[in-house]
């Protein structure tokens, strides 16, 4: 759909703010349409790629981690309605052609949704049918139906339930963690210390964290955690039946960065392998959990194992005439990501964390 003139969609509530109120001031005076519209009619080589996880309220997701609901159900509607009038959502073939030199069509965005979330088939799924457009989704292959809900939502959940002031943590640093203060503070700390340690052990990580916190998640409990947070192999099918594309987002979702090279290229060889099984088809794309861009020894990883596109994310809009096809630029989404402020993203594709 090429880029048009659009008539302004009803303004959603949203916090206020210095970017807020710019933004308004220039959508009243038709600059953020006008300047979508000539972009496109110049078929300026930007490409938008932008980043969700979960769609749902942050208090909707129970005690697991409510920082990846980037939109609600009523923001996505908006958003997708916004894409549809100014931008031309891609596929991933689309995206191949377009890296390979076949010209884009204005305005051109990649809509991308990391983890596997439930929500992706039972919320997201309607909506981009309704659209008509498609997505991509990007899924970490030990997960599916294994009955185990994510790391990060396992240390919210941890830290949550925890019923001490205080605990220490000797792994993978040591911290000092105050969850009855501020659990949800202590668990971003924790995982963020689980993001960048070379080499860290995950599963040794949570079994430090239950030890300090004396908070134990039984198998049962944790299989029905997973089933009504995670997709299972039969809602990826289903996305897959529907047009969507399902790529991999690694095997455990650990930070490549923090391995050694070797078992970065086994952890990626291992999820194309699932996924190719599952889907029989040719799986070519992977979005890096976390999203650090690749370098060196890690993006030859990526090579070996048989990839041909990498994402990274928050790294801003993407050039196509000068990008590298392994270290692809996504924005990443927040809340409140509506009306003006949307159009603006989809201009200058900065990362914006509104008031709360």
């Amino acid at each position: 759909m090429s880029a048009v003139m659009p008539t302004h969609p009803t303004p959603a509530p949203r916090p206020s703010s210095p970017r807020a109120i710019a933004a308004d001031a220039l959508d009243s005076l038709g600059l953020l349409d006008g300047l979508l519209w000539l972009r496109g009619r110049c078929r300026v080589p930007l490409l938008g790629i932008f980043t969700y996880h979960r769609i749902a309220e942050p208090d909707g997701v129970g005690e697991l981690d409510g920082g990846v609901a980037e939109a609600s159900v009523r923001e996505l509607r908006e958003q997708i309605a916004l894409i549809k009038a100014h931008c031309t959502a891609l596929t991933l073939d689309d995206l191949c052609r377009g890296l390979r030199g076949a010209p884009l069509p204005p305005n051109p965005v990649l809509i991308t949704f990391d983890d596997g979330y439930r929500d992706c088939h039972d919320i997201v799924l309607p909506i981009l049918r309704e659209a008509g457009i498609s997505a991509t989704f990007f899924i970490p292959t030990r997960y599916p139906d294994a009955g185990r809900i994510f790391w990060w939502d396992r240390v919210h959940l941890t830290l949550r339930r925890c019923c001490r002031d205080t605990i220490e943590i000797s792994y993978p640093v040591h911290l000092v963690l105050h969850p009855l203060r501020n659990p949800k503070a202590a668990a971003d700390r924790l995982s963020a210390a689980l993001k960048r340690t070379p080499r860290v052990d995950i599963d040794r990580s949570l079994a430090e964290l239950e030890r300090a916190t004396g908070v134990t998640l039984t198998a049962d409990e944790e299989r029905d955690l997973a089933a009504n947070a995670i997709m299972g192999w039969d809602h990826i099918r289903a996305l897959r039946a529907a047009g969507m594309d399902i790529q991999s987002h690694g095997h455990g979702h650990g930070v490549l960065n923090t391995m050694s090279p070797e078992d970065a290229q086994r952890d990626l060889t291992s999820s194309r392998r699932v996924l190719t099984d599952v889907l029989s088809e040719p799986v070519r794309a992977v979005a890096y959990p976390v999203g650090y861009p690749l370098s060196g020894a890690y993006r030859d990883a990526v090579i070996a194992a048989g990839f041909e596109i990498g994402f990274t994310n928050n790294t801003g809009l993407c050039l196509t005439t000068a990008c590298d096809p392994l270290n692809l630029p996504r924005v990443a989404m927040d809340r409140g990501q509506v009306g003006p402020l949307y159009k603006l993203k989809l201009l200058a594709g900065e990362r914006y964390s509104p008031a709360t």
